[in-house]
């Protein structure tokens, strides 16, 4: 109970009558918050309210927050690391009441506790996830910590929040990407389709939405550490690597879609690896065992129906599955012959 002794409730009081607060008073709360090395509910809402009157922040501050409600929530899980329903509803409504969400503190401990966990609720990864849509689409720069966002368009600041969230380890609890996450990145593309989105961001939506895909029947993807490799090769600025599905969505590639991937990179690359590789053993012999079934293309139908148009990042999606050898539910044989 270090927050609410006597001996912290002058500074307390003076930060909350302020409303400002000052690396040596972190320095103060620090000291009155680590002696037992551990963070109780007391003390964590007590963080929270200091965080939600403050109208003059340092940078001290934001990592103290993020540190405390971290290891309240993980160090004090039972057991440790697996954060509960109970737990992760608290955090919800916690950072929810002030009726805004605080990006350097709020967000940033949001997006480290589901890096940091063993395990958490799905909750957790959807609010974070839909905070990021949500300041997207209204051009929140404040929440994001992008100056330069331009509202209504993912740049490579955002991709790469979104990244965080999907590979994050306690969304991991399995290898697939979920289906509230695979929606949500739809809603997305669908909102910004228009948009001069960062290469970035055709990468992500591709490579999960695939995954999300051919998990569910059996395909053995890559894992989620390795989705993240490939991932942050294909963002590399050089040589216009990121642009590459992008690219090929447009109608760029004039070959076969191995052809023009092999074309397009030199060398023995993550890329290179999992989308040919890949390919070309599933060609001689092993796609059987990969396959969208019915409910899964009728799930990717209605997604991409829903705004009546086929999107680049959908084109490439399709791209990826016609050219895999994957077998594919007759649903999708209207889509696919649309790419040609």
């Amino acid at each position: 109970m270090a927050l609410i002794r006597s001996s912290s409730e002058n500074i307390i009081e003076t930060i909350l009558n302020s409303r400002t607060i000052s690396p040596e008073q972190v320095i103060e709360i620090r000291r009155e918050v680590w002696p037992d090395g551990k963070i109780n509910r007391a003390e964590a809402e007590m963080m929270f309210e200091i965080n939600d009157v403050l109208e003059h922040r340092c940078g001290e501050w934001d990592d103290l927050f993020g540190e405390a409600i971290c290891a309240h929530l993980i160090e004090s899980a039972d057991p440790r690391g697996c954060i509960s329903e109970a737990d992760a509803a608290w955090f919800e409504e916690r950072i929810k009441r002030d009726d805004a969400i605080c990006g350097v503190t709020e967000l940033e401990t949001l997006i480290q506790l589901l890096e940091k966990a063993i395990n958490a609720p799905e909750r957790l990864e959807v609010l974070a996830l839909e905070a990021v849509r949500d300041a997207v689409l209204e051009g929140d720069f404040e929440l994001l910590g992008n100056a330069r966002l331009r509202k209504g368009v993912l740049g490579d600041p955002e991709v790469a929040l979104l990244r965080r969230v999907i590979y994050a380890k306690a969304a991991g609890r399995s290898e697939a990407i979920s289906r509230a996450e695979a929606d949500l990145l739809f809603d997305l593309n669908d909102a910004t389709v228009n948009a001069e989105n960062c290469p970035a961001w055709s990468a992500l939506f591709v490579n999960a939405i695939s995954n999300y895909l051919l998990v569910q029947s059996g395909y053995e993807p890559p894992t989620r550490e390795r989705m993240k490799q490939i991932d942050l090769w294909l963002n590399q600025p050089s040589g216009g690597k990121s642009a590459f599905l992008k690219d090929m969505a447009d109608g760029i590639g004039r070959g076969s879609f191995l052809s023009d991937i092999k074309r397009m990179f030199d060398g023995t690359t993550p890329m290179e690896e999992h989308y040919v590789t890949r390919l070309e053993a599933e060609a001689a012999g092993h796609a059987a065992a990969s396959r969208v079934d019915a409910q899964e293309a009728e799930w990717l139908c209605e997604r991409i129906g829903r705004d009546g148009a086929l999107t680049p990042n959908e084109r490439a999606v399709l791209m990826f599955l016609k050219a895999g050898g994957y077998e594919l539910d007759a649903a999708l044989d209207p889509l696919v012959k649309r790419i040609g």
